[in-house]
């Protein structure tokens, strides 16, 4: 048991004394006592270290063993020295303080630090996570510290998926499937844009999935129904629409074990992306085209003719797909000059035909009714939350792999038993 004495003593002046001026005198004595006992601490432990390794290392001489060493920590930046050795029979030098605590080459921060400073910048931009960070430490970082501590650990995130994803989808390994048989998956999955720091003018695309198993009322006394989803999981990228299938599915086998779910329900936008995905056999889902994105379309095309929007909606929620085709041919046809619009409205019915009414035909099969929407508005709320709300501030643009390893961390960290485990499981 390693036992460390330090004494603080704390001289407080009595002139213009307030509670707001001692607390402040209190809180910079505090830290920097707390700089001296971790220095002591090192100390303490260098010399067990070293006399548990006597025997096997020599020390440098005197003069050239000491080497020091800069850390920053929760409690500030501190400067301690360890001593060099040469190991026997291993032809190599090192410093068996730093070996004993983990202390990587080149390492300037405590994974504490590091830590916080990048569940700031998930939250903050940069500049401001700095600000918050230097507040809390007491000590001022660079914002572009921060910025690479995200880089680094987001492309270790996007490792860990690209290797999951090999494994199963490219080396055929087959997932345990031996969690709790869940009724229905509800899959939700949707799109937006971000301004592109590469190609000036230019945006690219940050996609979305959410995956629920259910909702329940937040509170039943309340004049306007608020619903929580259950079990709710998240994952997003800036990735290619395959590759996002398939990674989004992993994450919903891992949390929810999808693949033993009796029943899947996929909703989406009719993107072409999107019915790819849901069309993927691996899935082997109920695809629902969003009927608030389709209604759009109705207005786009048929701008002005409120009359016949409503009918066309009327149909629709009737369950008259039948007809509501045939009435928007037949408009089709009256119309003499070029329709562009409205062809590219028939195409984009024609490709989501089989989803028009893909809840509906769960409705005898479910007992979760609730679940069995045709919009997709849960996963639009969280693309607000979790990229409009850090990705889309006014004056922002990104880089495809600057945002793509901010958002993996970002979305990581909305469910904080996800983020403590992949933190544990990085630091290992």
């Amino acid at each position: 048991m390693l036992r460390v004495k330090e004494t603080l003593e704390i001289s407080i002046p009595r002139e213009g004394l307030n509670v707001n001026r001692l607390e402040e005198a209190l809180a910079e004595a505090f830290r920097e006592f707390q700089k001296r006992v971790m220095i002591r601490a090192l100390e303490e432990i260098e010399k067990e270290v070293l006399e548990e390794e006597q025997g096997r290392v020599v020390r440098q001489r005197i003069g050239k063993g000491k080497r020091s060493r800069y850390l920053c920590t929760r409690f500030g930046w501190i400067r301690f020295s360890r001593q060099k050795v040469r190991y026997l029979g291993e032809e190599r030098y090192g410093f068996p303080l730093d070996e004993a605590l983990g202390l990587r080459p080149h390492q300037q921060e405590t994974d504490w630090v590091r830590k916080r400073g990048i569940e700031l910048a998930c939250d903050h931009p940069y500049r401001q996570a700095a600000e918050l960070l230097a507040q809390e430490i007491g000590e001022v970082l660079n914002h572009r510290t921060l910025h690479r501590w995200v880089q680094e650990e987001g492309r270790k995130l996007r490792g860990e998926e690209d290797a999951q994803r090999r494994r199963i989808f490219e080396e055929g390994d087959i997932p345990d499937g031996e969690g709790e048989e869940r009724e229905i998956v509800v899959v939700e999955v949707d799109g937006t844009m971000l301004s592109s720091q590469e190609e000036r003018g230019e945006r690219f695309e940050v996609k979305l999935g959410l995956l629920y198993t259910g909702k329940e009322l937040e509170s039943k006394g309340a004049k306007w129904k608020r619903y929580r989803l259950k079990e709710k999981v998240l994952y997003g990228g800036v990735e290619e629409g395959e590759a996002f299938g398939e990674k989004l599915y992993l994450r919903g086998e891992k949390r929810l074990e999808i693949g033993g779910a009796k029943h899947l329900l996929f909703i989406g936008d009719g993107a072409k992306w999107i019915n790819e995905i849901a069309g993927a056999d691996y899935w082997k889902s109920v695809y629902q085209l969003d009927w608030w994105h389709y209604q759009r379309k109705l207005r786009e095309a048929l701008r002005g003719e409120e009359k016949l929007i409503g009918e066309l909606m009327r149909l629709l929620r009737e369950g008259k797909g039948e007809e509501h085709r045939r009435l928007l041919r037949l408009r089709r046809m009256m119309i003499r000059e070029e329709g562009e619009k409205l062809d590219e409205l028939l195409d984009y019915l024609e490709d989501n035909w089989e989803g028009l009414y893909g809840s509906w035909s769960l409705r005898g099969k479910v007992k979760a009714q609730e679940v069995l929407v045709v919009g997709s508005g849960a996963v639009e709320k969280n693309i607000e939350l979790i990229i409009g709300r850090r990705f889309e501030k006014r004056g922002m643009s990104w880089s495809r792999e600057g945002a793509n390893n901010l958002l993996k961390l970002r979305i990581e960290r909305q469910d904080s038993s996800a983020w403590e485990g992949w933190w544990q499981r990085r630091a290992a």
